[in-house]
């Protein structure tokens, strides 16, 4: 087998089993209202489900750089695979919600461990000339997980029910695992670093008090906790970056922050994950809520239009090793996703099916024309010394993001449903239209920020 062969189908190895991941995790959005009943819990509860994942992924990818450095990306690899397919099962059986998600915890390590590692194969054994194609197929393989996975996950619950989702997703983790291990290798010298722990614990801890705390809007500006959260994570940050700074001990680079055209790369990045995962969270619990329909519909609806975008991945990956960055992702993508959002705000009250498949397919757009752009241009910018960094910040973001977006648009709609002055269908339109409404001042800052980015960037100047 030729090397470029061995390292594309490597890459495609981590693709898919991070692809499994993300699939399970857009795929129970449909399922939450059957799950509500089943463990007697809120939507700003049970959406946990999707917030601990990802908010666990973060925090494993926080040190991704140093696992890049440390482990083979065989032994990476093997160990996402284990975790992913036994965080599953548990996830499978759970009697409980709090099993339920220790089993999704213990999934998210797989997850957490596998997605970087794809993006630093790419860096590492691809030409750079061809970064923007291979980061559109890697792109591609991800993006059909939230594609698919609504369609999955309401097909599955719809004639099953959901607890098949963790154990068809398992078996497929199980295919994925035995074909990479006979293609995945050793790229680069293991380095035996230390591992600066207590850095690692301030800034997980600071995540988790971010997520928590913003969480708390449901209760309104006025609770404690929400303000007292924020402090913490403030607190908890300053920590880290004062001992990062005093320490040799290798966690993350800061010295990635110091270009101020990744630090408004990296930022938009973010922002069009938000958008993403938020809105993909709020739609299919308005079709079933507000317009009384079906899991398995409320997975359907957003399919067309996230195939055709899907599909156009490696298309938009092309265009940016052509033309650059500013055509895709500024004059594109990000004016779709604005677009996309302000449309779903505009007739938030009174959507219907064929408006949310028309309306959800232009942010898709828009957002697979400038998410694996804007990392790409994000990865460019800096140094090749802080390549590694650089990837496990906009990883970080990534998943981080996908946390917030789901916790703070469940906490909007939330805000309206417990007012109780009108009927919960109602409550929860207004909710989501007001919540469709934040997403649209955030695809305005994104263009903002990609303006920014390419102003400052160095290949501009």
């Amino acid at each position: 087998m030729k090397v470029q062969t061995k390292n594309t189908l490597a890459v495609l190895a981590t693709a898919f089993m991070s692809f499994v991941g993300i699939l399970t995790e857009t795929s129970l959005n449909v399922t939450f209202p059957a799950m509500m009943k089943q463990f007697q819990v809120s939507l700003d509860t049970i959406q946990w489900i999707t917030t601990g994942y990802l908010l666990m992924i973060a925090i494993i990818m926080i040190s991704s750089s140093y696992q890049n450095e440390r482990f083979t990306a065989r032994q990476l690899f093997i160990s996402a695979a284990v975790a992913f397919i036994t965080g599953s099962m548990i996830s499978a059986f759970a009697s409980s919600f709090y099993i339920l998600l220790l089993g999704r915890l213990i999934s998210a390590l797989g997850v957490g461990l596998c997605t970087p590692m794809m993006f630093n194969l790419i860096v590492e054994v691809m030409p750079r000339q061809s970064w923007g194609f291979y980061m559109g197929i890697a792109g591609l393989v991800i993006a059909m997980a939230p594609t698919l996975g609504p369609a999955f996950g309401g097909s599955v619950s719809y004639y099953l029910n959901w607890r098949w989702i963790f154990i068809i997703a398992a078996i497929f983790a199980l295919f994925v695992f035995i074909s990479g291990i006979f293609v995945i290798g050793s790229y680069h010298p293991v380095q035996k670093k230390s591992f600066n722990w207590l850095a690692y614990i301030f800034l997980s801890l600071s995540l988790v008090s971010l997520v928590i705390g913003v969480n708390q809007l449901s209760k309104g500006l006025q609770n404690w906790r929400l303000w007292g959260l924020l402090i913490l994570t403030v607190v908890l940050f300053i920590l880290f970056v004062t001992i990062s700074k005093r320490s040799t001990r290798k966690l993350l680079d800061l010295k990635v922050f110091e270009d101020k055209a990744f630090v408004f790369g990296a930022f938009a990045y973010f922002l069009l994950q938000f958008i993403n995962i938020g809105v993909s969270f709020v739609l299919p619990n308005y079709i079933q809520i507000v317009n009384k329909q079906s899991s398995l519909i409320g997975g359907l609806v957003l399919l067309p239009g996230s195939i055709i975008a899907g599909l156009l991945n490696p298309y938009f990956g092309r265009l940016y090793d052509r033309l650059g960055a500013r055509v895709p992702s500024l004059y594109g993508g990000a004016f779709l996703m604005a677009l996309g959002s302000f449309l779903l705000a505009n007739w938030g009250l009174n959507l219907n099916t064929w408006m949310i498949i028309c309306f959800y397919g232009i942010l898709m757009l828009g957002h697979r024309m400038s998410f694996s752009n804007t990392m790409a241009q994000s990865l460019k910018i800096v140094d090749n010394n802080l390549k590694s960094d650089a990837t496990a910040v906009c990883q970080t973001a990534q998943q981080l993001a996908g946390s917030m977006g789901t916790a703070i648009l469940a906490a909007i709609i939330a805000i309206f449903q417990n007012k109780h002055t009108a009927k919960y269908t109602t409550l929860t339109a207004q909710g989501s239209m007001a919540a469709f409404y934040f997403t649209f001042g955030l695809g305005i800052l994104i263009l903002i920020c990609d303006w920014i980015m390419f102003k400052l960037s160095k290949e501009n100047k």
